[in-house]
């Protein structure tokens, strides 16, 4: 017997711990969170999950990145399962979901929880155990963006892979757990398992994120897809830099206005655009690319910002805007998706019609130019976060999902 099986099966003075395996994106070191969404839930939830003592927390990874095939992070257990160094869409259902049945099914435990729509909770419904699913983004929407035209034949086939996983993983669960109300709304008969709502958790860490705001200084986190608009963004701080201030007076933070773009570039067309963009716009000076940052890294840049920009044309529950307000950072955003459930406009951030630079650009004016709005919007949304996003709250909420999933299984036998 292995140490970690020995472990695992060593009685305990108390109760038996509840043992559950959280399958999901993980990073392959605990500074290197570098693709945000899933990958943070995951994360945070993880953690809060290994810190309880009534619980044996596992994490079970796909990735292409790690060096190891186990390691442990103080009670967490941490498992990867080789990638093969292809498409994704294309080891999915042949390679990934297939070698992660196995590492699932050898922890023995006693509910699955998926993260995603992907090979992980495919896997985490195949292992034939009871099982927990959180979906995140909608995909039969966002999949709408690989198909450019009706003569694109490889984006066509993108799309129906993703939608067929999606369809499978909905048409699986039977308790999911949904981190916004507008994924009702837009799934509608899609969502037939039973819901339990509850948002996801933010790394404790963005709770304790001193604020050092430097004047004009925005932010955007996010992986460069074409779903993020980005360079919608650009032109809108283009606009600030050359509209006069009031009465034609020069605001004193505009010539030190400067849009920070943090995170990795995952389509390389998105990244050309938005260079070419910002030649036309010539805001060179005023926009930078910070690329995939550390874990330190990003909290250094949320500390520094005055305010978190989104443009997005589809969102469903942006993990950056509740990290954003861990850190009493308020956020300006397309009002698309379930992003109106996350931030009330003028209360807890503000909101601009999807694709109306004309409006972000004057929403970033107002709140850069209003100190008082500012401040009042730091104390309400640190507060507010601390109740929605910390994570022990949401492994609390989480651990009575799983307890009730537990139990219906057992009456059913």
């Amino acid at each position: 017997m292995n140490s970690l099986a020995a472990e695992r099966d060593a009685p305990l003075a108390d109760a038996p711990r509840l043992r559950v395996a959280l399958v999901g994106d993980y990073p392959p070191a605990e500074d290197a969170i570098h693709e945000g969404g899933i990958q943070s839930v995951t994360f945070a939830l993880a953690h809060a999950l290994a810190r309880r003592t009534d619980i044996e927390c596992h994490v079970i990874c796909s990735t292409r990145d790690a060096r190891t095939r186990y390691r442990r992070v103080g009670e967490l257990h941490v498992h990867y399962a080789p990638r093969l160094p292809l498409p994704r869409l294309v080891t999915c259902r042949i390679h990934d979901v297939p070698s992660l049945v196995p590492v699932i099914r050898s922890i023995n435990p006693d509910i699955v929880h998926g993260q995603g729509q992907d090979r992980h909770s495919l896997a985490a419904l195949r292992a034939g155990l009871p099982t927990v699913i959180t979906p995140h983004g909608v995909f039969f929407i966002e999949s709408r963006m690989l198909q450019r035209n009706r003569f694109d034949l490889l984006g066509m086939l993108k799309k129906r892979l993703v939608n067929s996983m999606e369809e499978e993983v909905f048409r699986r669960a039977s308790d999911m757990v949904i981190i916004s109300r507008y994924l009702p709304e837009i799934y509608g008969p899609m969502l037939s398992a039973r819901p339990h709502f509850i948002e996801n958790p933010i790394n404790e860490e963005f709770f304790h994120v001193p604020r050092t705001p430097q004047p004009g200084r925005l932010l955007f986190v996010g992986t460069v897809v074409p779903r993020k608009c980005i360079p919608d963004l650009v032109r809108a701080v283009s606009l600030v830099v050359q509209s006069p201030g009031e009465r034609g007076t020069q605001l004193p933070w505009r010539a030190r206005l400067q849009l920070r773009i943090a995170g990795p570039v995952l389509d390389p067309g998105s990244k050309t655009l938005i260079l070419r963009t910002i030649e036309e716009c010539e805001v060179g000076a005023h926009v930078t690319f910070c690329g995939a940052l550390s874990q330190s890294e990003l909290l250094s840049e949320y500390s520094n910002a005055q305010a978190l920009l989104l443009a997005s044309r589809e969102e469903t529950t942006p993990q950056v805007i509740a990290q954003a307000m861990a850190c009493g950072l308020p956020s300006i955003s397309s009002a698309v998706g379930g992003v109106p459930h996350m931030v009330r406009d003028g209360t807890t951030g503000l909101l601009f019609p999807f694709g109306d630079v004309r409006s972000c650009a004057n929403q970033i004016t107002r709140l850069l130019d209003n100190d008082s709005l500012r401040e009042a919007m730091t104390a309400r949304i640190s507060a507010e976060a601390r109740q929605r996003f910390h994570p022990d709250s949401v492994a609390d909420q989480t651990l009575t999902v799983y307890r009730q999933a537990l139990a219906r299984v057992r009456t059913r036998s």
